[in-house]
């Protein structure tokens, strides 16, 4: 029997307005693209940006939490197995699952053996094969695995128990309509049976393949903040933020220009840039652009924030010789100092306020004179209180003392 390897080079025919693959044969053998984890913001990982890592390509998934929501840590990567794939109307048994991750001894001729809840597993076929139903759909009802040395684990589908699991998998072109040399994807769910000895009885199960198509040139970019996407306000109203392109680009292509933006407006272009930006939350994106034309993009977020409280001067000046005052006699004349700076706000709010010191019951003696008030006391105390743009405030204080 001639077999065929599904690739992406497929006939393809509209279904109920749903772009499906139309001729599946037994002996077909659906290959799919191998899924691998990706940082979602740069980073190589598992060491990601932010912790954040995306599965891209083949996966299959188990909704573990209950959320309803396959998310993209309960996603596993696929990769295809000895036999290139899924071979329609074939039985694929894969015998060999066992207790910790795989130490390749397993036989798995659909997809290469992966590691689940710190055992091996491996998908399989073991009393119906895979075969197209004639609708756009393939036929899953005899699908499952083996895990941690449990010889089947049937992910046909429970109708009994989940009226959903209709054992059927859509196949789905990336085009409307589809055309000859189309991608596809192959979506499949199914619930693990409810009292299955794998403890995961009743839990949502999910199948995602991807057509693995010719290898496309592409480029890559990927943004490196030094200091951090969050930063220290270091000049009035925002910092300098030193910034560099970490770029790929295919065997006889050549970088072209890098651009940079914040919040969509261009502000630099080269791989290693100085921009400065403003203080607050701002989107900062890097696009690549080859010799050839390719494009990369890449976007991340860098906020630059104030912690940092105003500096606040509260004194007593001579009037003469600048010098700063804690004592003088009566009818001395001194300049009240009540000032503030800040590093990120040039007019930072400073208020100032002069009293004298009292104890309850004390007499005081105060004259109007002219228009000026003269106060009978023995010392002052004067409080300048400064607070910038972003909340941040400080408080300084100078005493005093007047002698007869």
């Amino acid at each position: 029997m001639n077999k065929k390897i599904l690739t992406g080079l497929l006939t393809f025919a509209a279904l109920n307005s749903v772009s499906s693959v139309q001729a599946f044969n037994n002996g077909d053998i659906i290959n799919f693209k191998a899924g691998e984890r990706q940082c979602a913001y740069g980073g190589v990982v598992p060491n990601c940006n932010f912790d954040i890592v995306n599965v891209v390509g083949s996966y299959f998934a188990m909704d573990t939490n209950g959320n309803g929501v396959f998310e993209q840590a309960e996603r596993s990567p696929m990769s295809v197995g000895s036999d290139g794939g899924i071979v329609l109307g074939a039985i694929q048994a894969s015998p060999d699952s066992h207790g910790g991750c795989p130490d390749g001894t397993e036989t798995s001729p659909i997809d290469a053996p992966w590691c689940f809840f710190g055992s091996t597993g491996m998908h399989q076929t073991i009393a119906t094969p895979v075969t197209d139903n004639g609708d756009g759909t393939l036929n899953f009802t005899g699908w499952g695995v083996t895990w941690n040395g449990i010889p089947n684990i049937p992910l046909g589908g429970d109708p009994v128990n989940f009226a959903d699991d209709t054992g059927a998998a859509t196949v789905t072109c990336a085009n409307v309509p589809c055309n000859i040399g189309d991608s596809y994807f192959i979506d499949y769910l199914a619930h693990v049976p409810i009292g299955d000895p794998s403890n995961f009885g009743g839990v949502p199960y999910k199948l995602h393949l991807e057509s693995d198509t010719p290898d496309v040139p592409v480029a890559t970019i990927f943004i490196n903040v030094a200091g951090g996407n969050m930063q220290e306000c270091t000049a009035e109203g925002g910092s300098s933020v030193q910034m560099s392109a970490s770029t790929t680009v295919p065997d006889g292509d050549a970088i072209s220009v890098v651009e940079w933006s914040v919040d969509g407006v261009n502000v630099a272009s080269g791989t290693d840039v100085s921009v400065f930006i403003a203080l607050g939350a701002h989107q900062v994106s890097a696009s690549l652009t080859t010799v050839n034309g390719l494009v990369a993009t890449k976007s991340v977020p860098v906020n630059i924030q104030d912690t940092i409280s105003p500096t606040v001067t509260a004194a007593f000046i001579d009037k003469y010789t600048g010098s700063v005052l804690t004592e003088v006699v009566n009818d001395s004349r001194v300049v009240i100092q009540a000032e503030a700076s800040d590093i990120c706000d040039s007019s930072p709010v400073v208020t100032a306020n002069i009293g004298a010191p009292v104890v309850d019951g004390q007499k005081i003696k105060v004259i109007q004179h002219h228009g000026n008030v003269k106060l009978s006391t023995s010392s002052l105390d004067l409080t300048v209180s400064a607070v910038d743009a972003s909340g941040n405030g400080t408080v300084a204080s100078a005493s005093l003392v007047i002698t007869e």
